[in-house]
C-alpha cells in the first residue's frame, strides 16, 4: 500500500473516533471564543476542521486564524498536527510528485510528510500569520527536496563538527565516537525511528555514504538524503545543535 493510502486509512479511523473528538473539543477550554472552538463544539467529524482551514470555506482570513491555532496546539498535541498534515496532504502530494525521480524508487510523499511535521513544529505563528497553508507547504518541500539539491555533496555526516572531531579535554577521554554514541543513545530514548538510528550507526562504521550505499544496494544519493532526514529528525528533537 502506498504511503499516502496508509495516511488516508489512518485518517478514516481517526476523524470520527470518540477519543479524537473529545480531544479536539478540549481545545475550546482556553479560547472559547476562537473560531476553532466554535467548530469543534458541535463537530462529529474532524473533516469539519479540515474544511474550515480551506480558503473560501469561511470569511476571508478565518482559514489562516484556524490553521495558526492548530499549528500552535501542535507543539504539544499530536492530533492538532495530524489535522494540519491532513489539510496539507493534497498539496504535499502534488508538489512531491515533481521530485519522484530525485530520490530513486522511494515514494517522495514518504519523505515529505516528516518534513511537513518539522515545518509545523518550526513555524513562527507570531510573525507568519498569512497564507499559512502555502507557507507550510513551501517550508516542507524545501526541507525535503530543495535543500538537499542545493547542498553540496559531502561524505561527512551532517552533525556538528564536535561530533567527529576529537575533543582535547582534561576531564576525561571523551572522543568523537563516544559523543556520537551518546547522540544515538539519546535519539533512541527520544523515540526516533529505529531505521534512522541504524543508518547513523552504519555511517559511523563506514568510511563514506558510498560504502553504505553499496552495502545496502542503493545509490549514494539515497543514503545522503536519508541521512539528512534522519539528522533533521534528531535536530527537531533537540538532541544536537543545528
Amino acid at each position: 500500500m502506498r504511503f499516502s493510502h496508509r495516511l488516508d486509512a489512518e485518517w478514516r479511523h481517526l476523524r470520527m473516533a470518540r477519543r479524537s473528538l473529545d480531544r479536539a473539543r478540549s481545545w475550546a477550554d482556553d479560547h472559547p471564543d476562537h473560531p476553532l472552538s466554535t467548530i469543534v463544539a458541535t463537530s462529529t467529524d474532524l473533516d469539519d476542521i479540515v474544511r474550515a482551514t480551506q480558503r473560501g470555506a469561511l470569511p476571508a482570513g478565518v482559514d489562516d486564524v484556524i490553521l495558526l491555532r492548530l499549528v500552535d496546539l501542535a507543539r504539544a498535541d499530536e492530533l492538532a498536527g495530524r489535522i494540519v498534515v491532513q489539510r496539507l496532504l493534497p498539496g504535499l502530494i502534488s508538489r512531491s510528485l515533481r521530485y519522484r525521480g530525485f530520490r530513486d524508487s522511494i515514494d517522495p510523499v514518504e519523505l515529505a510528510v516528516p518534513a511537513v511535521w518539522l515545518a509545523i513544529r518550526a513555524y513562527d505563528v507570531d510573525r507568519r500569520r498569512h497564507h499559512v497553508a502555502a507557507s507550510l507547504l513551501s517550508d516542507a518541500v524545501f526541507q525535503a527536496f530543495r535543500r538537499p539539491i542545493r547542498r553540496r555533496s559531502s561524505t561527512e555526516l551532517a552533525l556538528p563538527d564536535r561530533v567527529f572531531v576529537g575533543l582535547a579535554s582534561d576531564d576525561g577521554p571523551t572522543n568523537a565516537f563516544e559523543e556520537l554514541a551518546a547522540v544515538v543513545r539519546d535519539a533512541r530514548c527520544a523515540g526516533l525511528p529505529p531505521h534512522d538510528i541504524e543508518l547513523l550507526r552504519h555511517l559511523a562504521r563506514s568510511d563514506s555514504p558510498g560504502t553504505v550505499a553499496r552495502e545496502r544496494n542503493v545509490t549514494p544519493r539515497t543514503i545522503r538524503n536519508h541521512r539528512d532526514l534522519a539528522v533533521a529528525r534528531i535536530r527537531a528533537a533537540g538532541l544536537v545543535a543545528a
